[in-house]
């Protein structure tokens, strides 16, 4: 058994905390709605919590897409109790920690009280809570399924969330790895190999090739460090720049997806994020026409931009949205087979969902495989140059000992 700390609503709206004991997170949610709770937060209770939510508290500040994505799922789970929209938000005011987000919740709520519908008062905040999103919240209350669109947008945080942070966890030791070899290499140029400089240069004779090369090189890093930082930074803001111009923007867009390796697996990075979002507002009942619209502006791409306005244009026309995509060299043939499936019988929403999932998959293996193969190669590389470094080191100690008596 295991203690499990909780926050949860009452059935009069107040929030109660405490812990309760279970074998797993599940029966945790069991035994707190069995005391007529609606369990909102439910984690294992960790000693020293306390300060470790007043120390997250102080260096994340901001809204990020994980505090929507809470907040969504809490604000899904008391609409379905039973509370109203302003109650539900006046608890999620008193649950959050974070102030901007707090301040965010107040300023909604507020809009909310004076008159206004819950998707105008969360299109005041663009940066938090994105175009696809108010227009789902949109769909939702014209609909008078509100309480549906809000879960169906929680699973859909939660699984980019997901995807996201599986991604960032498979980067963390090829990153490691390369800045700790990438320092041991500056070492060793720089405080290691000019201690045999002065030994060298009173030989009298010259020096081996891969010495010299290893000589030039620890040299200009010491004595021009500056000039290469500030190159590499001016290399470095100068792609960003240019990157941010509508011509970088467009250029890049267009390599990417031609890239050797990455290629795919932006492809399917691509695929997996136009078939959750559409298929999300599908469900939650925006019209074809105006989802593909929401998608368009939504995915940051100017291919796929352009591919969705080739869809609209087929789907105004009153064809299906398959062939259009097959035309487009983004979507694989078997996703383009499982839309076509789905068109046929009616049910595109659920297929795009199936191919969002199946395609996440895909992007997992792509990252996995690509750091197999990229930790060996790092390895590899480091390897190559401390050996180099050994060598030319060792080739001029050789020829020292070859001077004659």
């Amino acid at each position: 058994m295991e203690t499990y700390s909780y926050e949860a609503a009452a059935g009069d709206g107040s929030i109660v905390t405490g812990n309760v004991e279970a074998a797993n997170e599940r029966s945790a949610v069991d035994r707190i709605q069995g005391m007529g709770y609606f369990p909102l937060k439910v984690s294992k209770a960790v000693e020293g919590r306390n300060i470790a939510n007043t120390l997250s508290a102080f260096f994340q500040q901001g809204v990020k897409d994980k505090d929507v994505m809470t907040f969504t799922y809490q604000l899904g789970v008391l609409l379905d109790a039973g509370f109203p929209l302003d109650r539900a938000l006046s608890i999620l005011y008193e649950m959050t920690d974070k102030k901007a987000f707090r301040d965010m919740i107040k300023e909604i709520l507020s809009q909310i009280r004076s008159g206004k519908s819950f998707s105008e008062a969360l299109s005041k905040f663009k940066s938090a809570f994105p175009l696809f999103y108010v227009n789902m919240i949109k769909a939702g209350e014209a609909g008078g399924f509100l309480e549906d669109t809000i879960s169906r947008m929680a699973v859909y945080l939660e699984n980019t969330q997901a995807l996201k942070e599986e991604i960032r966890s498979a980067v963390i030791y090829p990153s490691i790895l390369s800045i700790v070899g990438g320092a041991a290499i500056i070492v060793l140029l720089t405080f290691v190999v000019p201690r045999f400089t002065s030994i060298f240069s009173d030989m009298g004779q010259a020096l081996p090739l891969p010495t010299v090369i290893l000589l030039a090189i620890s040299g200009g890093l010491i004595h021009y460090w500056w000039a290469i930082l500030l190159f590499l930074a001016a290399l470095f803001f100068s792609i960003r720049r240019y990157l941010g111009t509508d011509s970088g923007k467009r250029a890049w867009d267009k390599a990417r997806f031609r890239l050797p390796l990455f290629g795919r697996l932006f492809k399917e990075a691509a695929v997996s994020r136009f078939a959750r979002t559409l298929g999300t507002l599908l469900q939650s009942g925006v019209p074809l026409l105006n989802a593909l619209q929401i998608v368009k502006g939504t995915l940051g791409s100017e291919s796929i931009a352009e591919m969705i306005q080739s869809v609209r244009e087929e789907v105004r026309k009153g064809r299906g949205i398959s062939e259009p995509l097959k035309r487009s060299n983004i979507f694989p043939p078997m996703a383009v087979h499982m839309v076509k499936v789905g068109e046929e019988t009616g049910r595109l929403d659920e297929m795009l969902t199936k191919i969002a999932e199946r395609f996440d998959i895909e992007v997992r293996t792509s990252v996995k495989r690509m750091l197999s193969l990229l930790e060996p190669a790092m390895i590899l590389l480091m390897g190559l140059i401390v050996g180099f470094i050994v060598i030319a080191m060792l080739l001029a100690i050789f020829s020292i000992n070859e001077l004659p008596v």
